[in-house]
């Protein structure tokens, strides 16, 4: 029963050593796209204002 338990703490703290490196990649590839679609917003802004004013 010991070893049982042992190896449920164990597997439960890779279970979530691994969930978090996988959001944290998840985070950073989302906060990319964020990025470039706020840079092309931006880069739309200016144009119509060039374009327009």
């Amino acid at each position: 029963m010991d070893r049982y338990k042992i190896m449920s703490k164990k597997l439960r703290f890779f279970s979530d050593l691994l969930a978090r490196a996988v959001n944290e990649i998840e985070y950073k590839n989302v906060l990319k796209k964020l990025k470039k679609q706020d840079l092309i917003a931006d880069v739309d802004d200016q144009r119509s204002h060039h374009f327009y004013s």
